[in-house]
């Protein structure tokens, strides 16, 4: 459905105008995004606009966040994907504090690297849109692109301005246009990230390519399990122990995963008490130091060989 069309039946809303609206509906019918999602969704104005590039492309979802008291807003997101017809293109979220809830809940499904698309239009502050983009790292694909609207918005010029929660903040972070400084000191330094463009209040960018696969997400899950295994050798003898002596088995019992994927590691003890980085050995093996137990060691070695034989 085209902008002027969805102009038409919901009439001048804040807070997307039609010809914005036209940007993005060339922008993801252009690009193939079939894949949208949208955090800050306000009334739905902009929600509807997405919605209709995506059933003119013919094939996609949107997914959009917002607050709980979205519900409240006279009109709310619900009755404008009504009155538009485009309700079964879009999958609402509504959290109590944060859209980062729900996409902290997206990894958590392994949903890594599976939107084409994600449009952010809320929050507004360094802390909620600086870790939106950390999180959106994670969640688009390679060739998938972030826009981030109001880059030049500050509280202070809001209107929001008389309200207590932005008077208790400090006067830099009223006067500071936030989300230029996420776009200006996390996007654009991103080496994963390029294609940047400024489009009046609108930034663009391209993830380039792939940071978070599930191969590359294999290998932090070695070191993962490491992790844990060192924190239970520290409290655990009979795991000490079998972690000293067949680590495959061991870090195989605490993660469920294969033994070949540990073959190439080995633990030594060390006197250090904070943590050292790895060594390889001559024979090309990964050195994993082991730090000293939290327990006074009272028990005998002859103790401790006979909890690994039972």
């Amino acid at each position: 459905m085209r902008p002027e069309e969805i102009f038409e039946r919901i009439g001048p809303l804040p807070y997307m105008r039609v010809e914005q609206a036209r940007v993005f509906y060339d922008f993801i019918t252009s690009n193939n995004l079939q894949n949208c999602l949208e955090l800050g969704c306000f009334h739905g104005v902009s929600t509807a606009y997405l919605a209709g590039a995506i059933q003119d492309l013919g094939a996609g979802h949107l997914t959009t966040i917002d607050l709980t008291t979205a519900v409240d807003r006279k009109p709310n997101v619900e009755w404008i994907l009504g009155e538009t017809g485009l309700r079964q293109f879009v999958q609402v979220f509504l959290e109590p504090r944060s859209f980062n809830w729900r996409l902290m809940k997206f990894l958590e499904e392994g949903r890594y690297e599976s939107f084409d698309f994600c449009y952010i239009d809320g929050g507004h502050t360094w802390y909620d849109t600086g870790l939106a983009f950390c999180l959106i790292q994670r969640l688009l694909k390679p060739g998938g692109w972030v826009v981030f609207d109001d880059l030049a918005f500050t509280f202070r010029e809001s209107s929001n301005r008389d309200k207590s929660w932005v008077r208790r903040m400090p006067e830099e972070e009223q006067t500071t246009p936030q989300i230029k400084r996420v776009f200006d000191l996390l996007v654009e330094t991103d080496p994963h990230f390029g294609s940047f463009r400024h489009m009046g209040q609108f930034g663009f960018a391209r993830k380039e390519d792939s940071a978070w696969s599930k191969e590359q997400r294999g290998k932090k899950n070695v070191e993962a399990v490491i992790a844990r295994a060192l924190e239970r050798a520290g409290y655990d003898p009979e795991f000490r122990v079998m972690l000293l002596r067949f680590p495959t088995r061991a870090l195989s019992l605490i993660s469920g995963m294969p033994e070949s994927e540990f073959i190439h590691l080995c633990f030594l003890e060390t006197d250090h008490i904070a943590p050292i980085p790895n060594d390889i050995s001559e024979y090309g093996s990964t050195i994993v130091y082991v730090a000293p137990p939290t327990w006074e060691r009272t028990i005998s070695e002859q103790s401790l060989e006979a909890m690994l034989r039972r």
